[in-house]
C-alpha cells in the first residue's frame, strides 16, 4: 500500500465510524482517526495500518461512550447469532 492508498483508506475510516456513531462530531472522529494513524506513523508495514486505526478509533469512540448504529449493509452482513457491538 503507497502512502496515497493509505492516506484514501484512513479517509474511509473517517467515513465509517462517523456514520456508525451519528452522535460524535465529525470533528471529533477524524480527530481521533488522525490520533490513532500517527500513533503507527513509524511502522515499517503499512498494508494493515487502516484496519488498525479503524479497531483502535472505534474503541477509543466507545469508551468516551459514544453509541454506534447498526446500518442496513451490517444488519443484512450478520449471521445467526452473531453479536452486535
Amino acid at each position: 500500500m503507497n502512502a496515497e492508498e493509505e492516506a484514501r483508506a484512513v479517509d474511509q475510516v473517517v467515513d465509517r465510524l462517523a456514520q456508525r456513531f451519528p452522535g460524535v462530531p465529525r470533528d471529533r472522529v477524524a480527530a481521533i482517526v488522525g490520533e490513532e494513524h500517527r500513533v503507527l506513523a513509524g511502522n515499517r508495514i503499512r498494508d494493515f495500518v487502516p484496519v488498525l486505526v479503524e479497531h483502535e478509533a472505534r474503541d477509543r469512540l466507545r469508551a468516551e461512550g459514544a453509541t454506534p448504529v447498526l446500518t442496513a449493509d451490517a444488519a443484512a452482513a450478520l449471521e445467526p447469532g452473531d453479536a452486535v457491538s
